[in-house]
């Protein structure tokens, strides 16, 4: 009987074993889901864009550079994770080649200074600009756009986009210009789960506006005064915002020729 019970008392730690074992090894399991659950909310983040143009008076003609910098409000794409605030202060620039007198490319970029997240968002943009005069003073661009979004070093959204703009002199040293265009954005094609256990592609849509003024200081140098209403669709969280993203910048046209 002693023997029997010494049996027993060793069978029933050894079951204590066991299940603090088991105990030890869901906690750890239940331990990465939480840091999984983590890793994925962290991804998903709002990212910014920047839907500026900045165009100078004159459009650059065959090898001529434009350099550009300035400050705006850039969209959040979901505002909703950031208290609802829709835009955040950032900085931009872009360096711009003209091919020949009715072709030039631009490469942009954009970050927020604001530190609305921990880590530093940012992004580039590659974009085309198209032009036909109409007149001795007027012009229509067509401007077809491809841009990355980041994370720190992550890249975290893509974006495509065109729009259809059309400027036109004032006088010498004024013109102004406007236009509207498309923004399709997306993190990748691939479904998701939203916060409504739906899966959707992580993508949005968006109706951009352009109303902007140039102002030439001299030859080389001018200032851009902008007016940006957008509107846009993030058919992942099943939300709309129309917001403002104006912009202030200055230019600087190299081996500008002299009319």
């Amino acid at each position: 009987m002693l023997r029997g019970r010494g049996i027993g008392a060793n069978w029933g730690l050894w079951e204590l074993v066991v299940c603090q074992t088991k105990i030890k090894i869901e906690m750890r399991n239940n331990t990465w889901i939480i840091i999984l659950i983590g890793l994925s909310t962290s991804c998903s983040k709002s990212l910014v864009y920047s839907p500026s143009i900045n165009l100078a008076n004159q459009p650059l003609r065959e090898k001529e550079i434009d350099l550009q910098g300035g400050v705006e409000l850039l969209p959040e794409t979901r505002p909703e994770v950031l208290q609802g605030n829709q835009t955040t202060l950032g900085i931009s620039g872009q360096l711009s080649y003209g091919f020949s007198d009715k072709f030039h490319l631009t490469l942009k970029g954009w970050a927020d200074v604001e530190g609305r997240e921990n880590l530093v968002r940012s992004g580039y943009s590659l974009n085309g600009y198209f032009l036909k005069t109409i007149g001795e003073d007027s012009r229509v661009i067509m401007l077809p756009r491809l841009g990355i979004a980041l994370n720190a070093n992550e890249i975290s959204g893509y974006g495509l986009g065109t729009s259809v703009l059309y400027q036109k002199a004032i006088n010498q040293n004024l013109s102004w210009y406007g236009g509207v265009g498309l923004l399709w954005g997306f993190r990748y094609l691939e479904k998701e789960t939203n916060s409504e256990n739906e899966e959707k592609l992580p993508m949005g849509l968006g109706i951009v506006g352009n109303l902007g003024l140039g102002w030439q200081l001299s030859n080389a140098i001018r200032l851009n005064f902008e007016l940006n209403p957008v509107y846009q669709i993030n058919t992942f969280d099943k939300n709309t915002q129309i917001l403002l993203s104006p912009s202030i910048g200055i230019g600087y046209t190299l081996n500008r020729k002299s009319e």
